[in-house]
């Protein structure tokens, strides 16, 4: 949490500082998915991984819902931006695990560029069923995740 402050308080200096040679970043996460994008940004603390201030978006996203997607990294690969769509129908059908297991994938991706594989389980190319998720053991995972991101991948 304290991350995302800095993180929002920097870029609201960068928005005001009126210098042109500096870069103006955007800001906007979907108020629904708030609490997941904190919880990456706290493990991200937590494990002492540092983010460069950049573009950050997290939404929902109709346009994506013609796909079978569930969410979408567009600023993978692109280390000015995050950008993350996420199909808003399926995620209310989603428990708070496999929304955590959600954010924390495409974040990932984005942040930092992990690929999928299926050595790490919140990399891995398909989100978990209902009864996977129910037994995972998702704080495992996480730490799994933020070890991998840490040792450079």
């Amino acid at each position: 949490m304290r991350l995302l402050k800095i993180l929002l308080i920097g870029l609201l200096f960068l928005n005001c500082s009126g210098q042109d040679d500096k870069p103006v970043y955007a800001y906007e996460v979907s108020k629904a998915l708030q609490p997941y994008v904190f919880d990456y940004m706290a493990h991200l603390e937590k494990h002492d991984i540092q983010i460069k201030s950049q573009t950050f978006i997290v939404v929902f996203d109709a346009d994506i819902m013609k796909t079978n997607l569930l969410g979408t990294a567009k600023g993978m690969l692109h280390d000015d931006l995050v950008y993350v769509k996420i199909n808003p129908r399926d995620w209310g059908k989603l428990s708070h695990k496999q929304r955590r297991h959600t954010i924390f994938h495409e974040l990932s991706h984005d942040l930092f560029n992990t690929e999928h594989t299926f050595e790490i389980e919140l990399m891995k190319p398909v989100i978990p069923t209902d009864a996977e998720s129910f037994v995972m053991d998702i704080e495992k995972a996480i730490d799994e995740l933020m070890k991998h991101i840490k040792n450079g991948i």
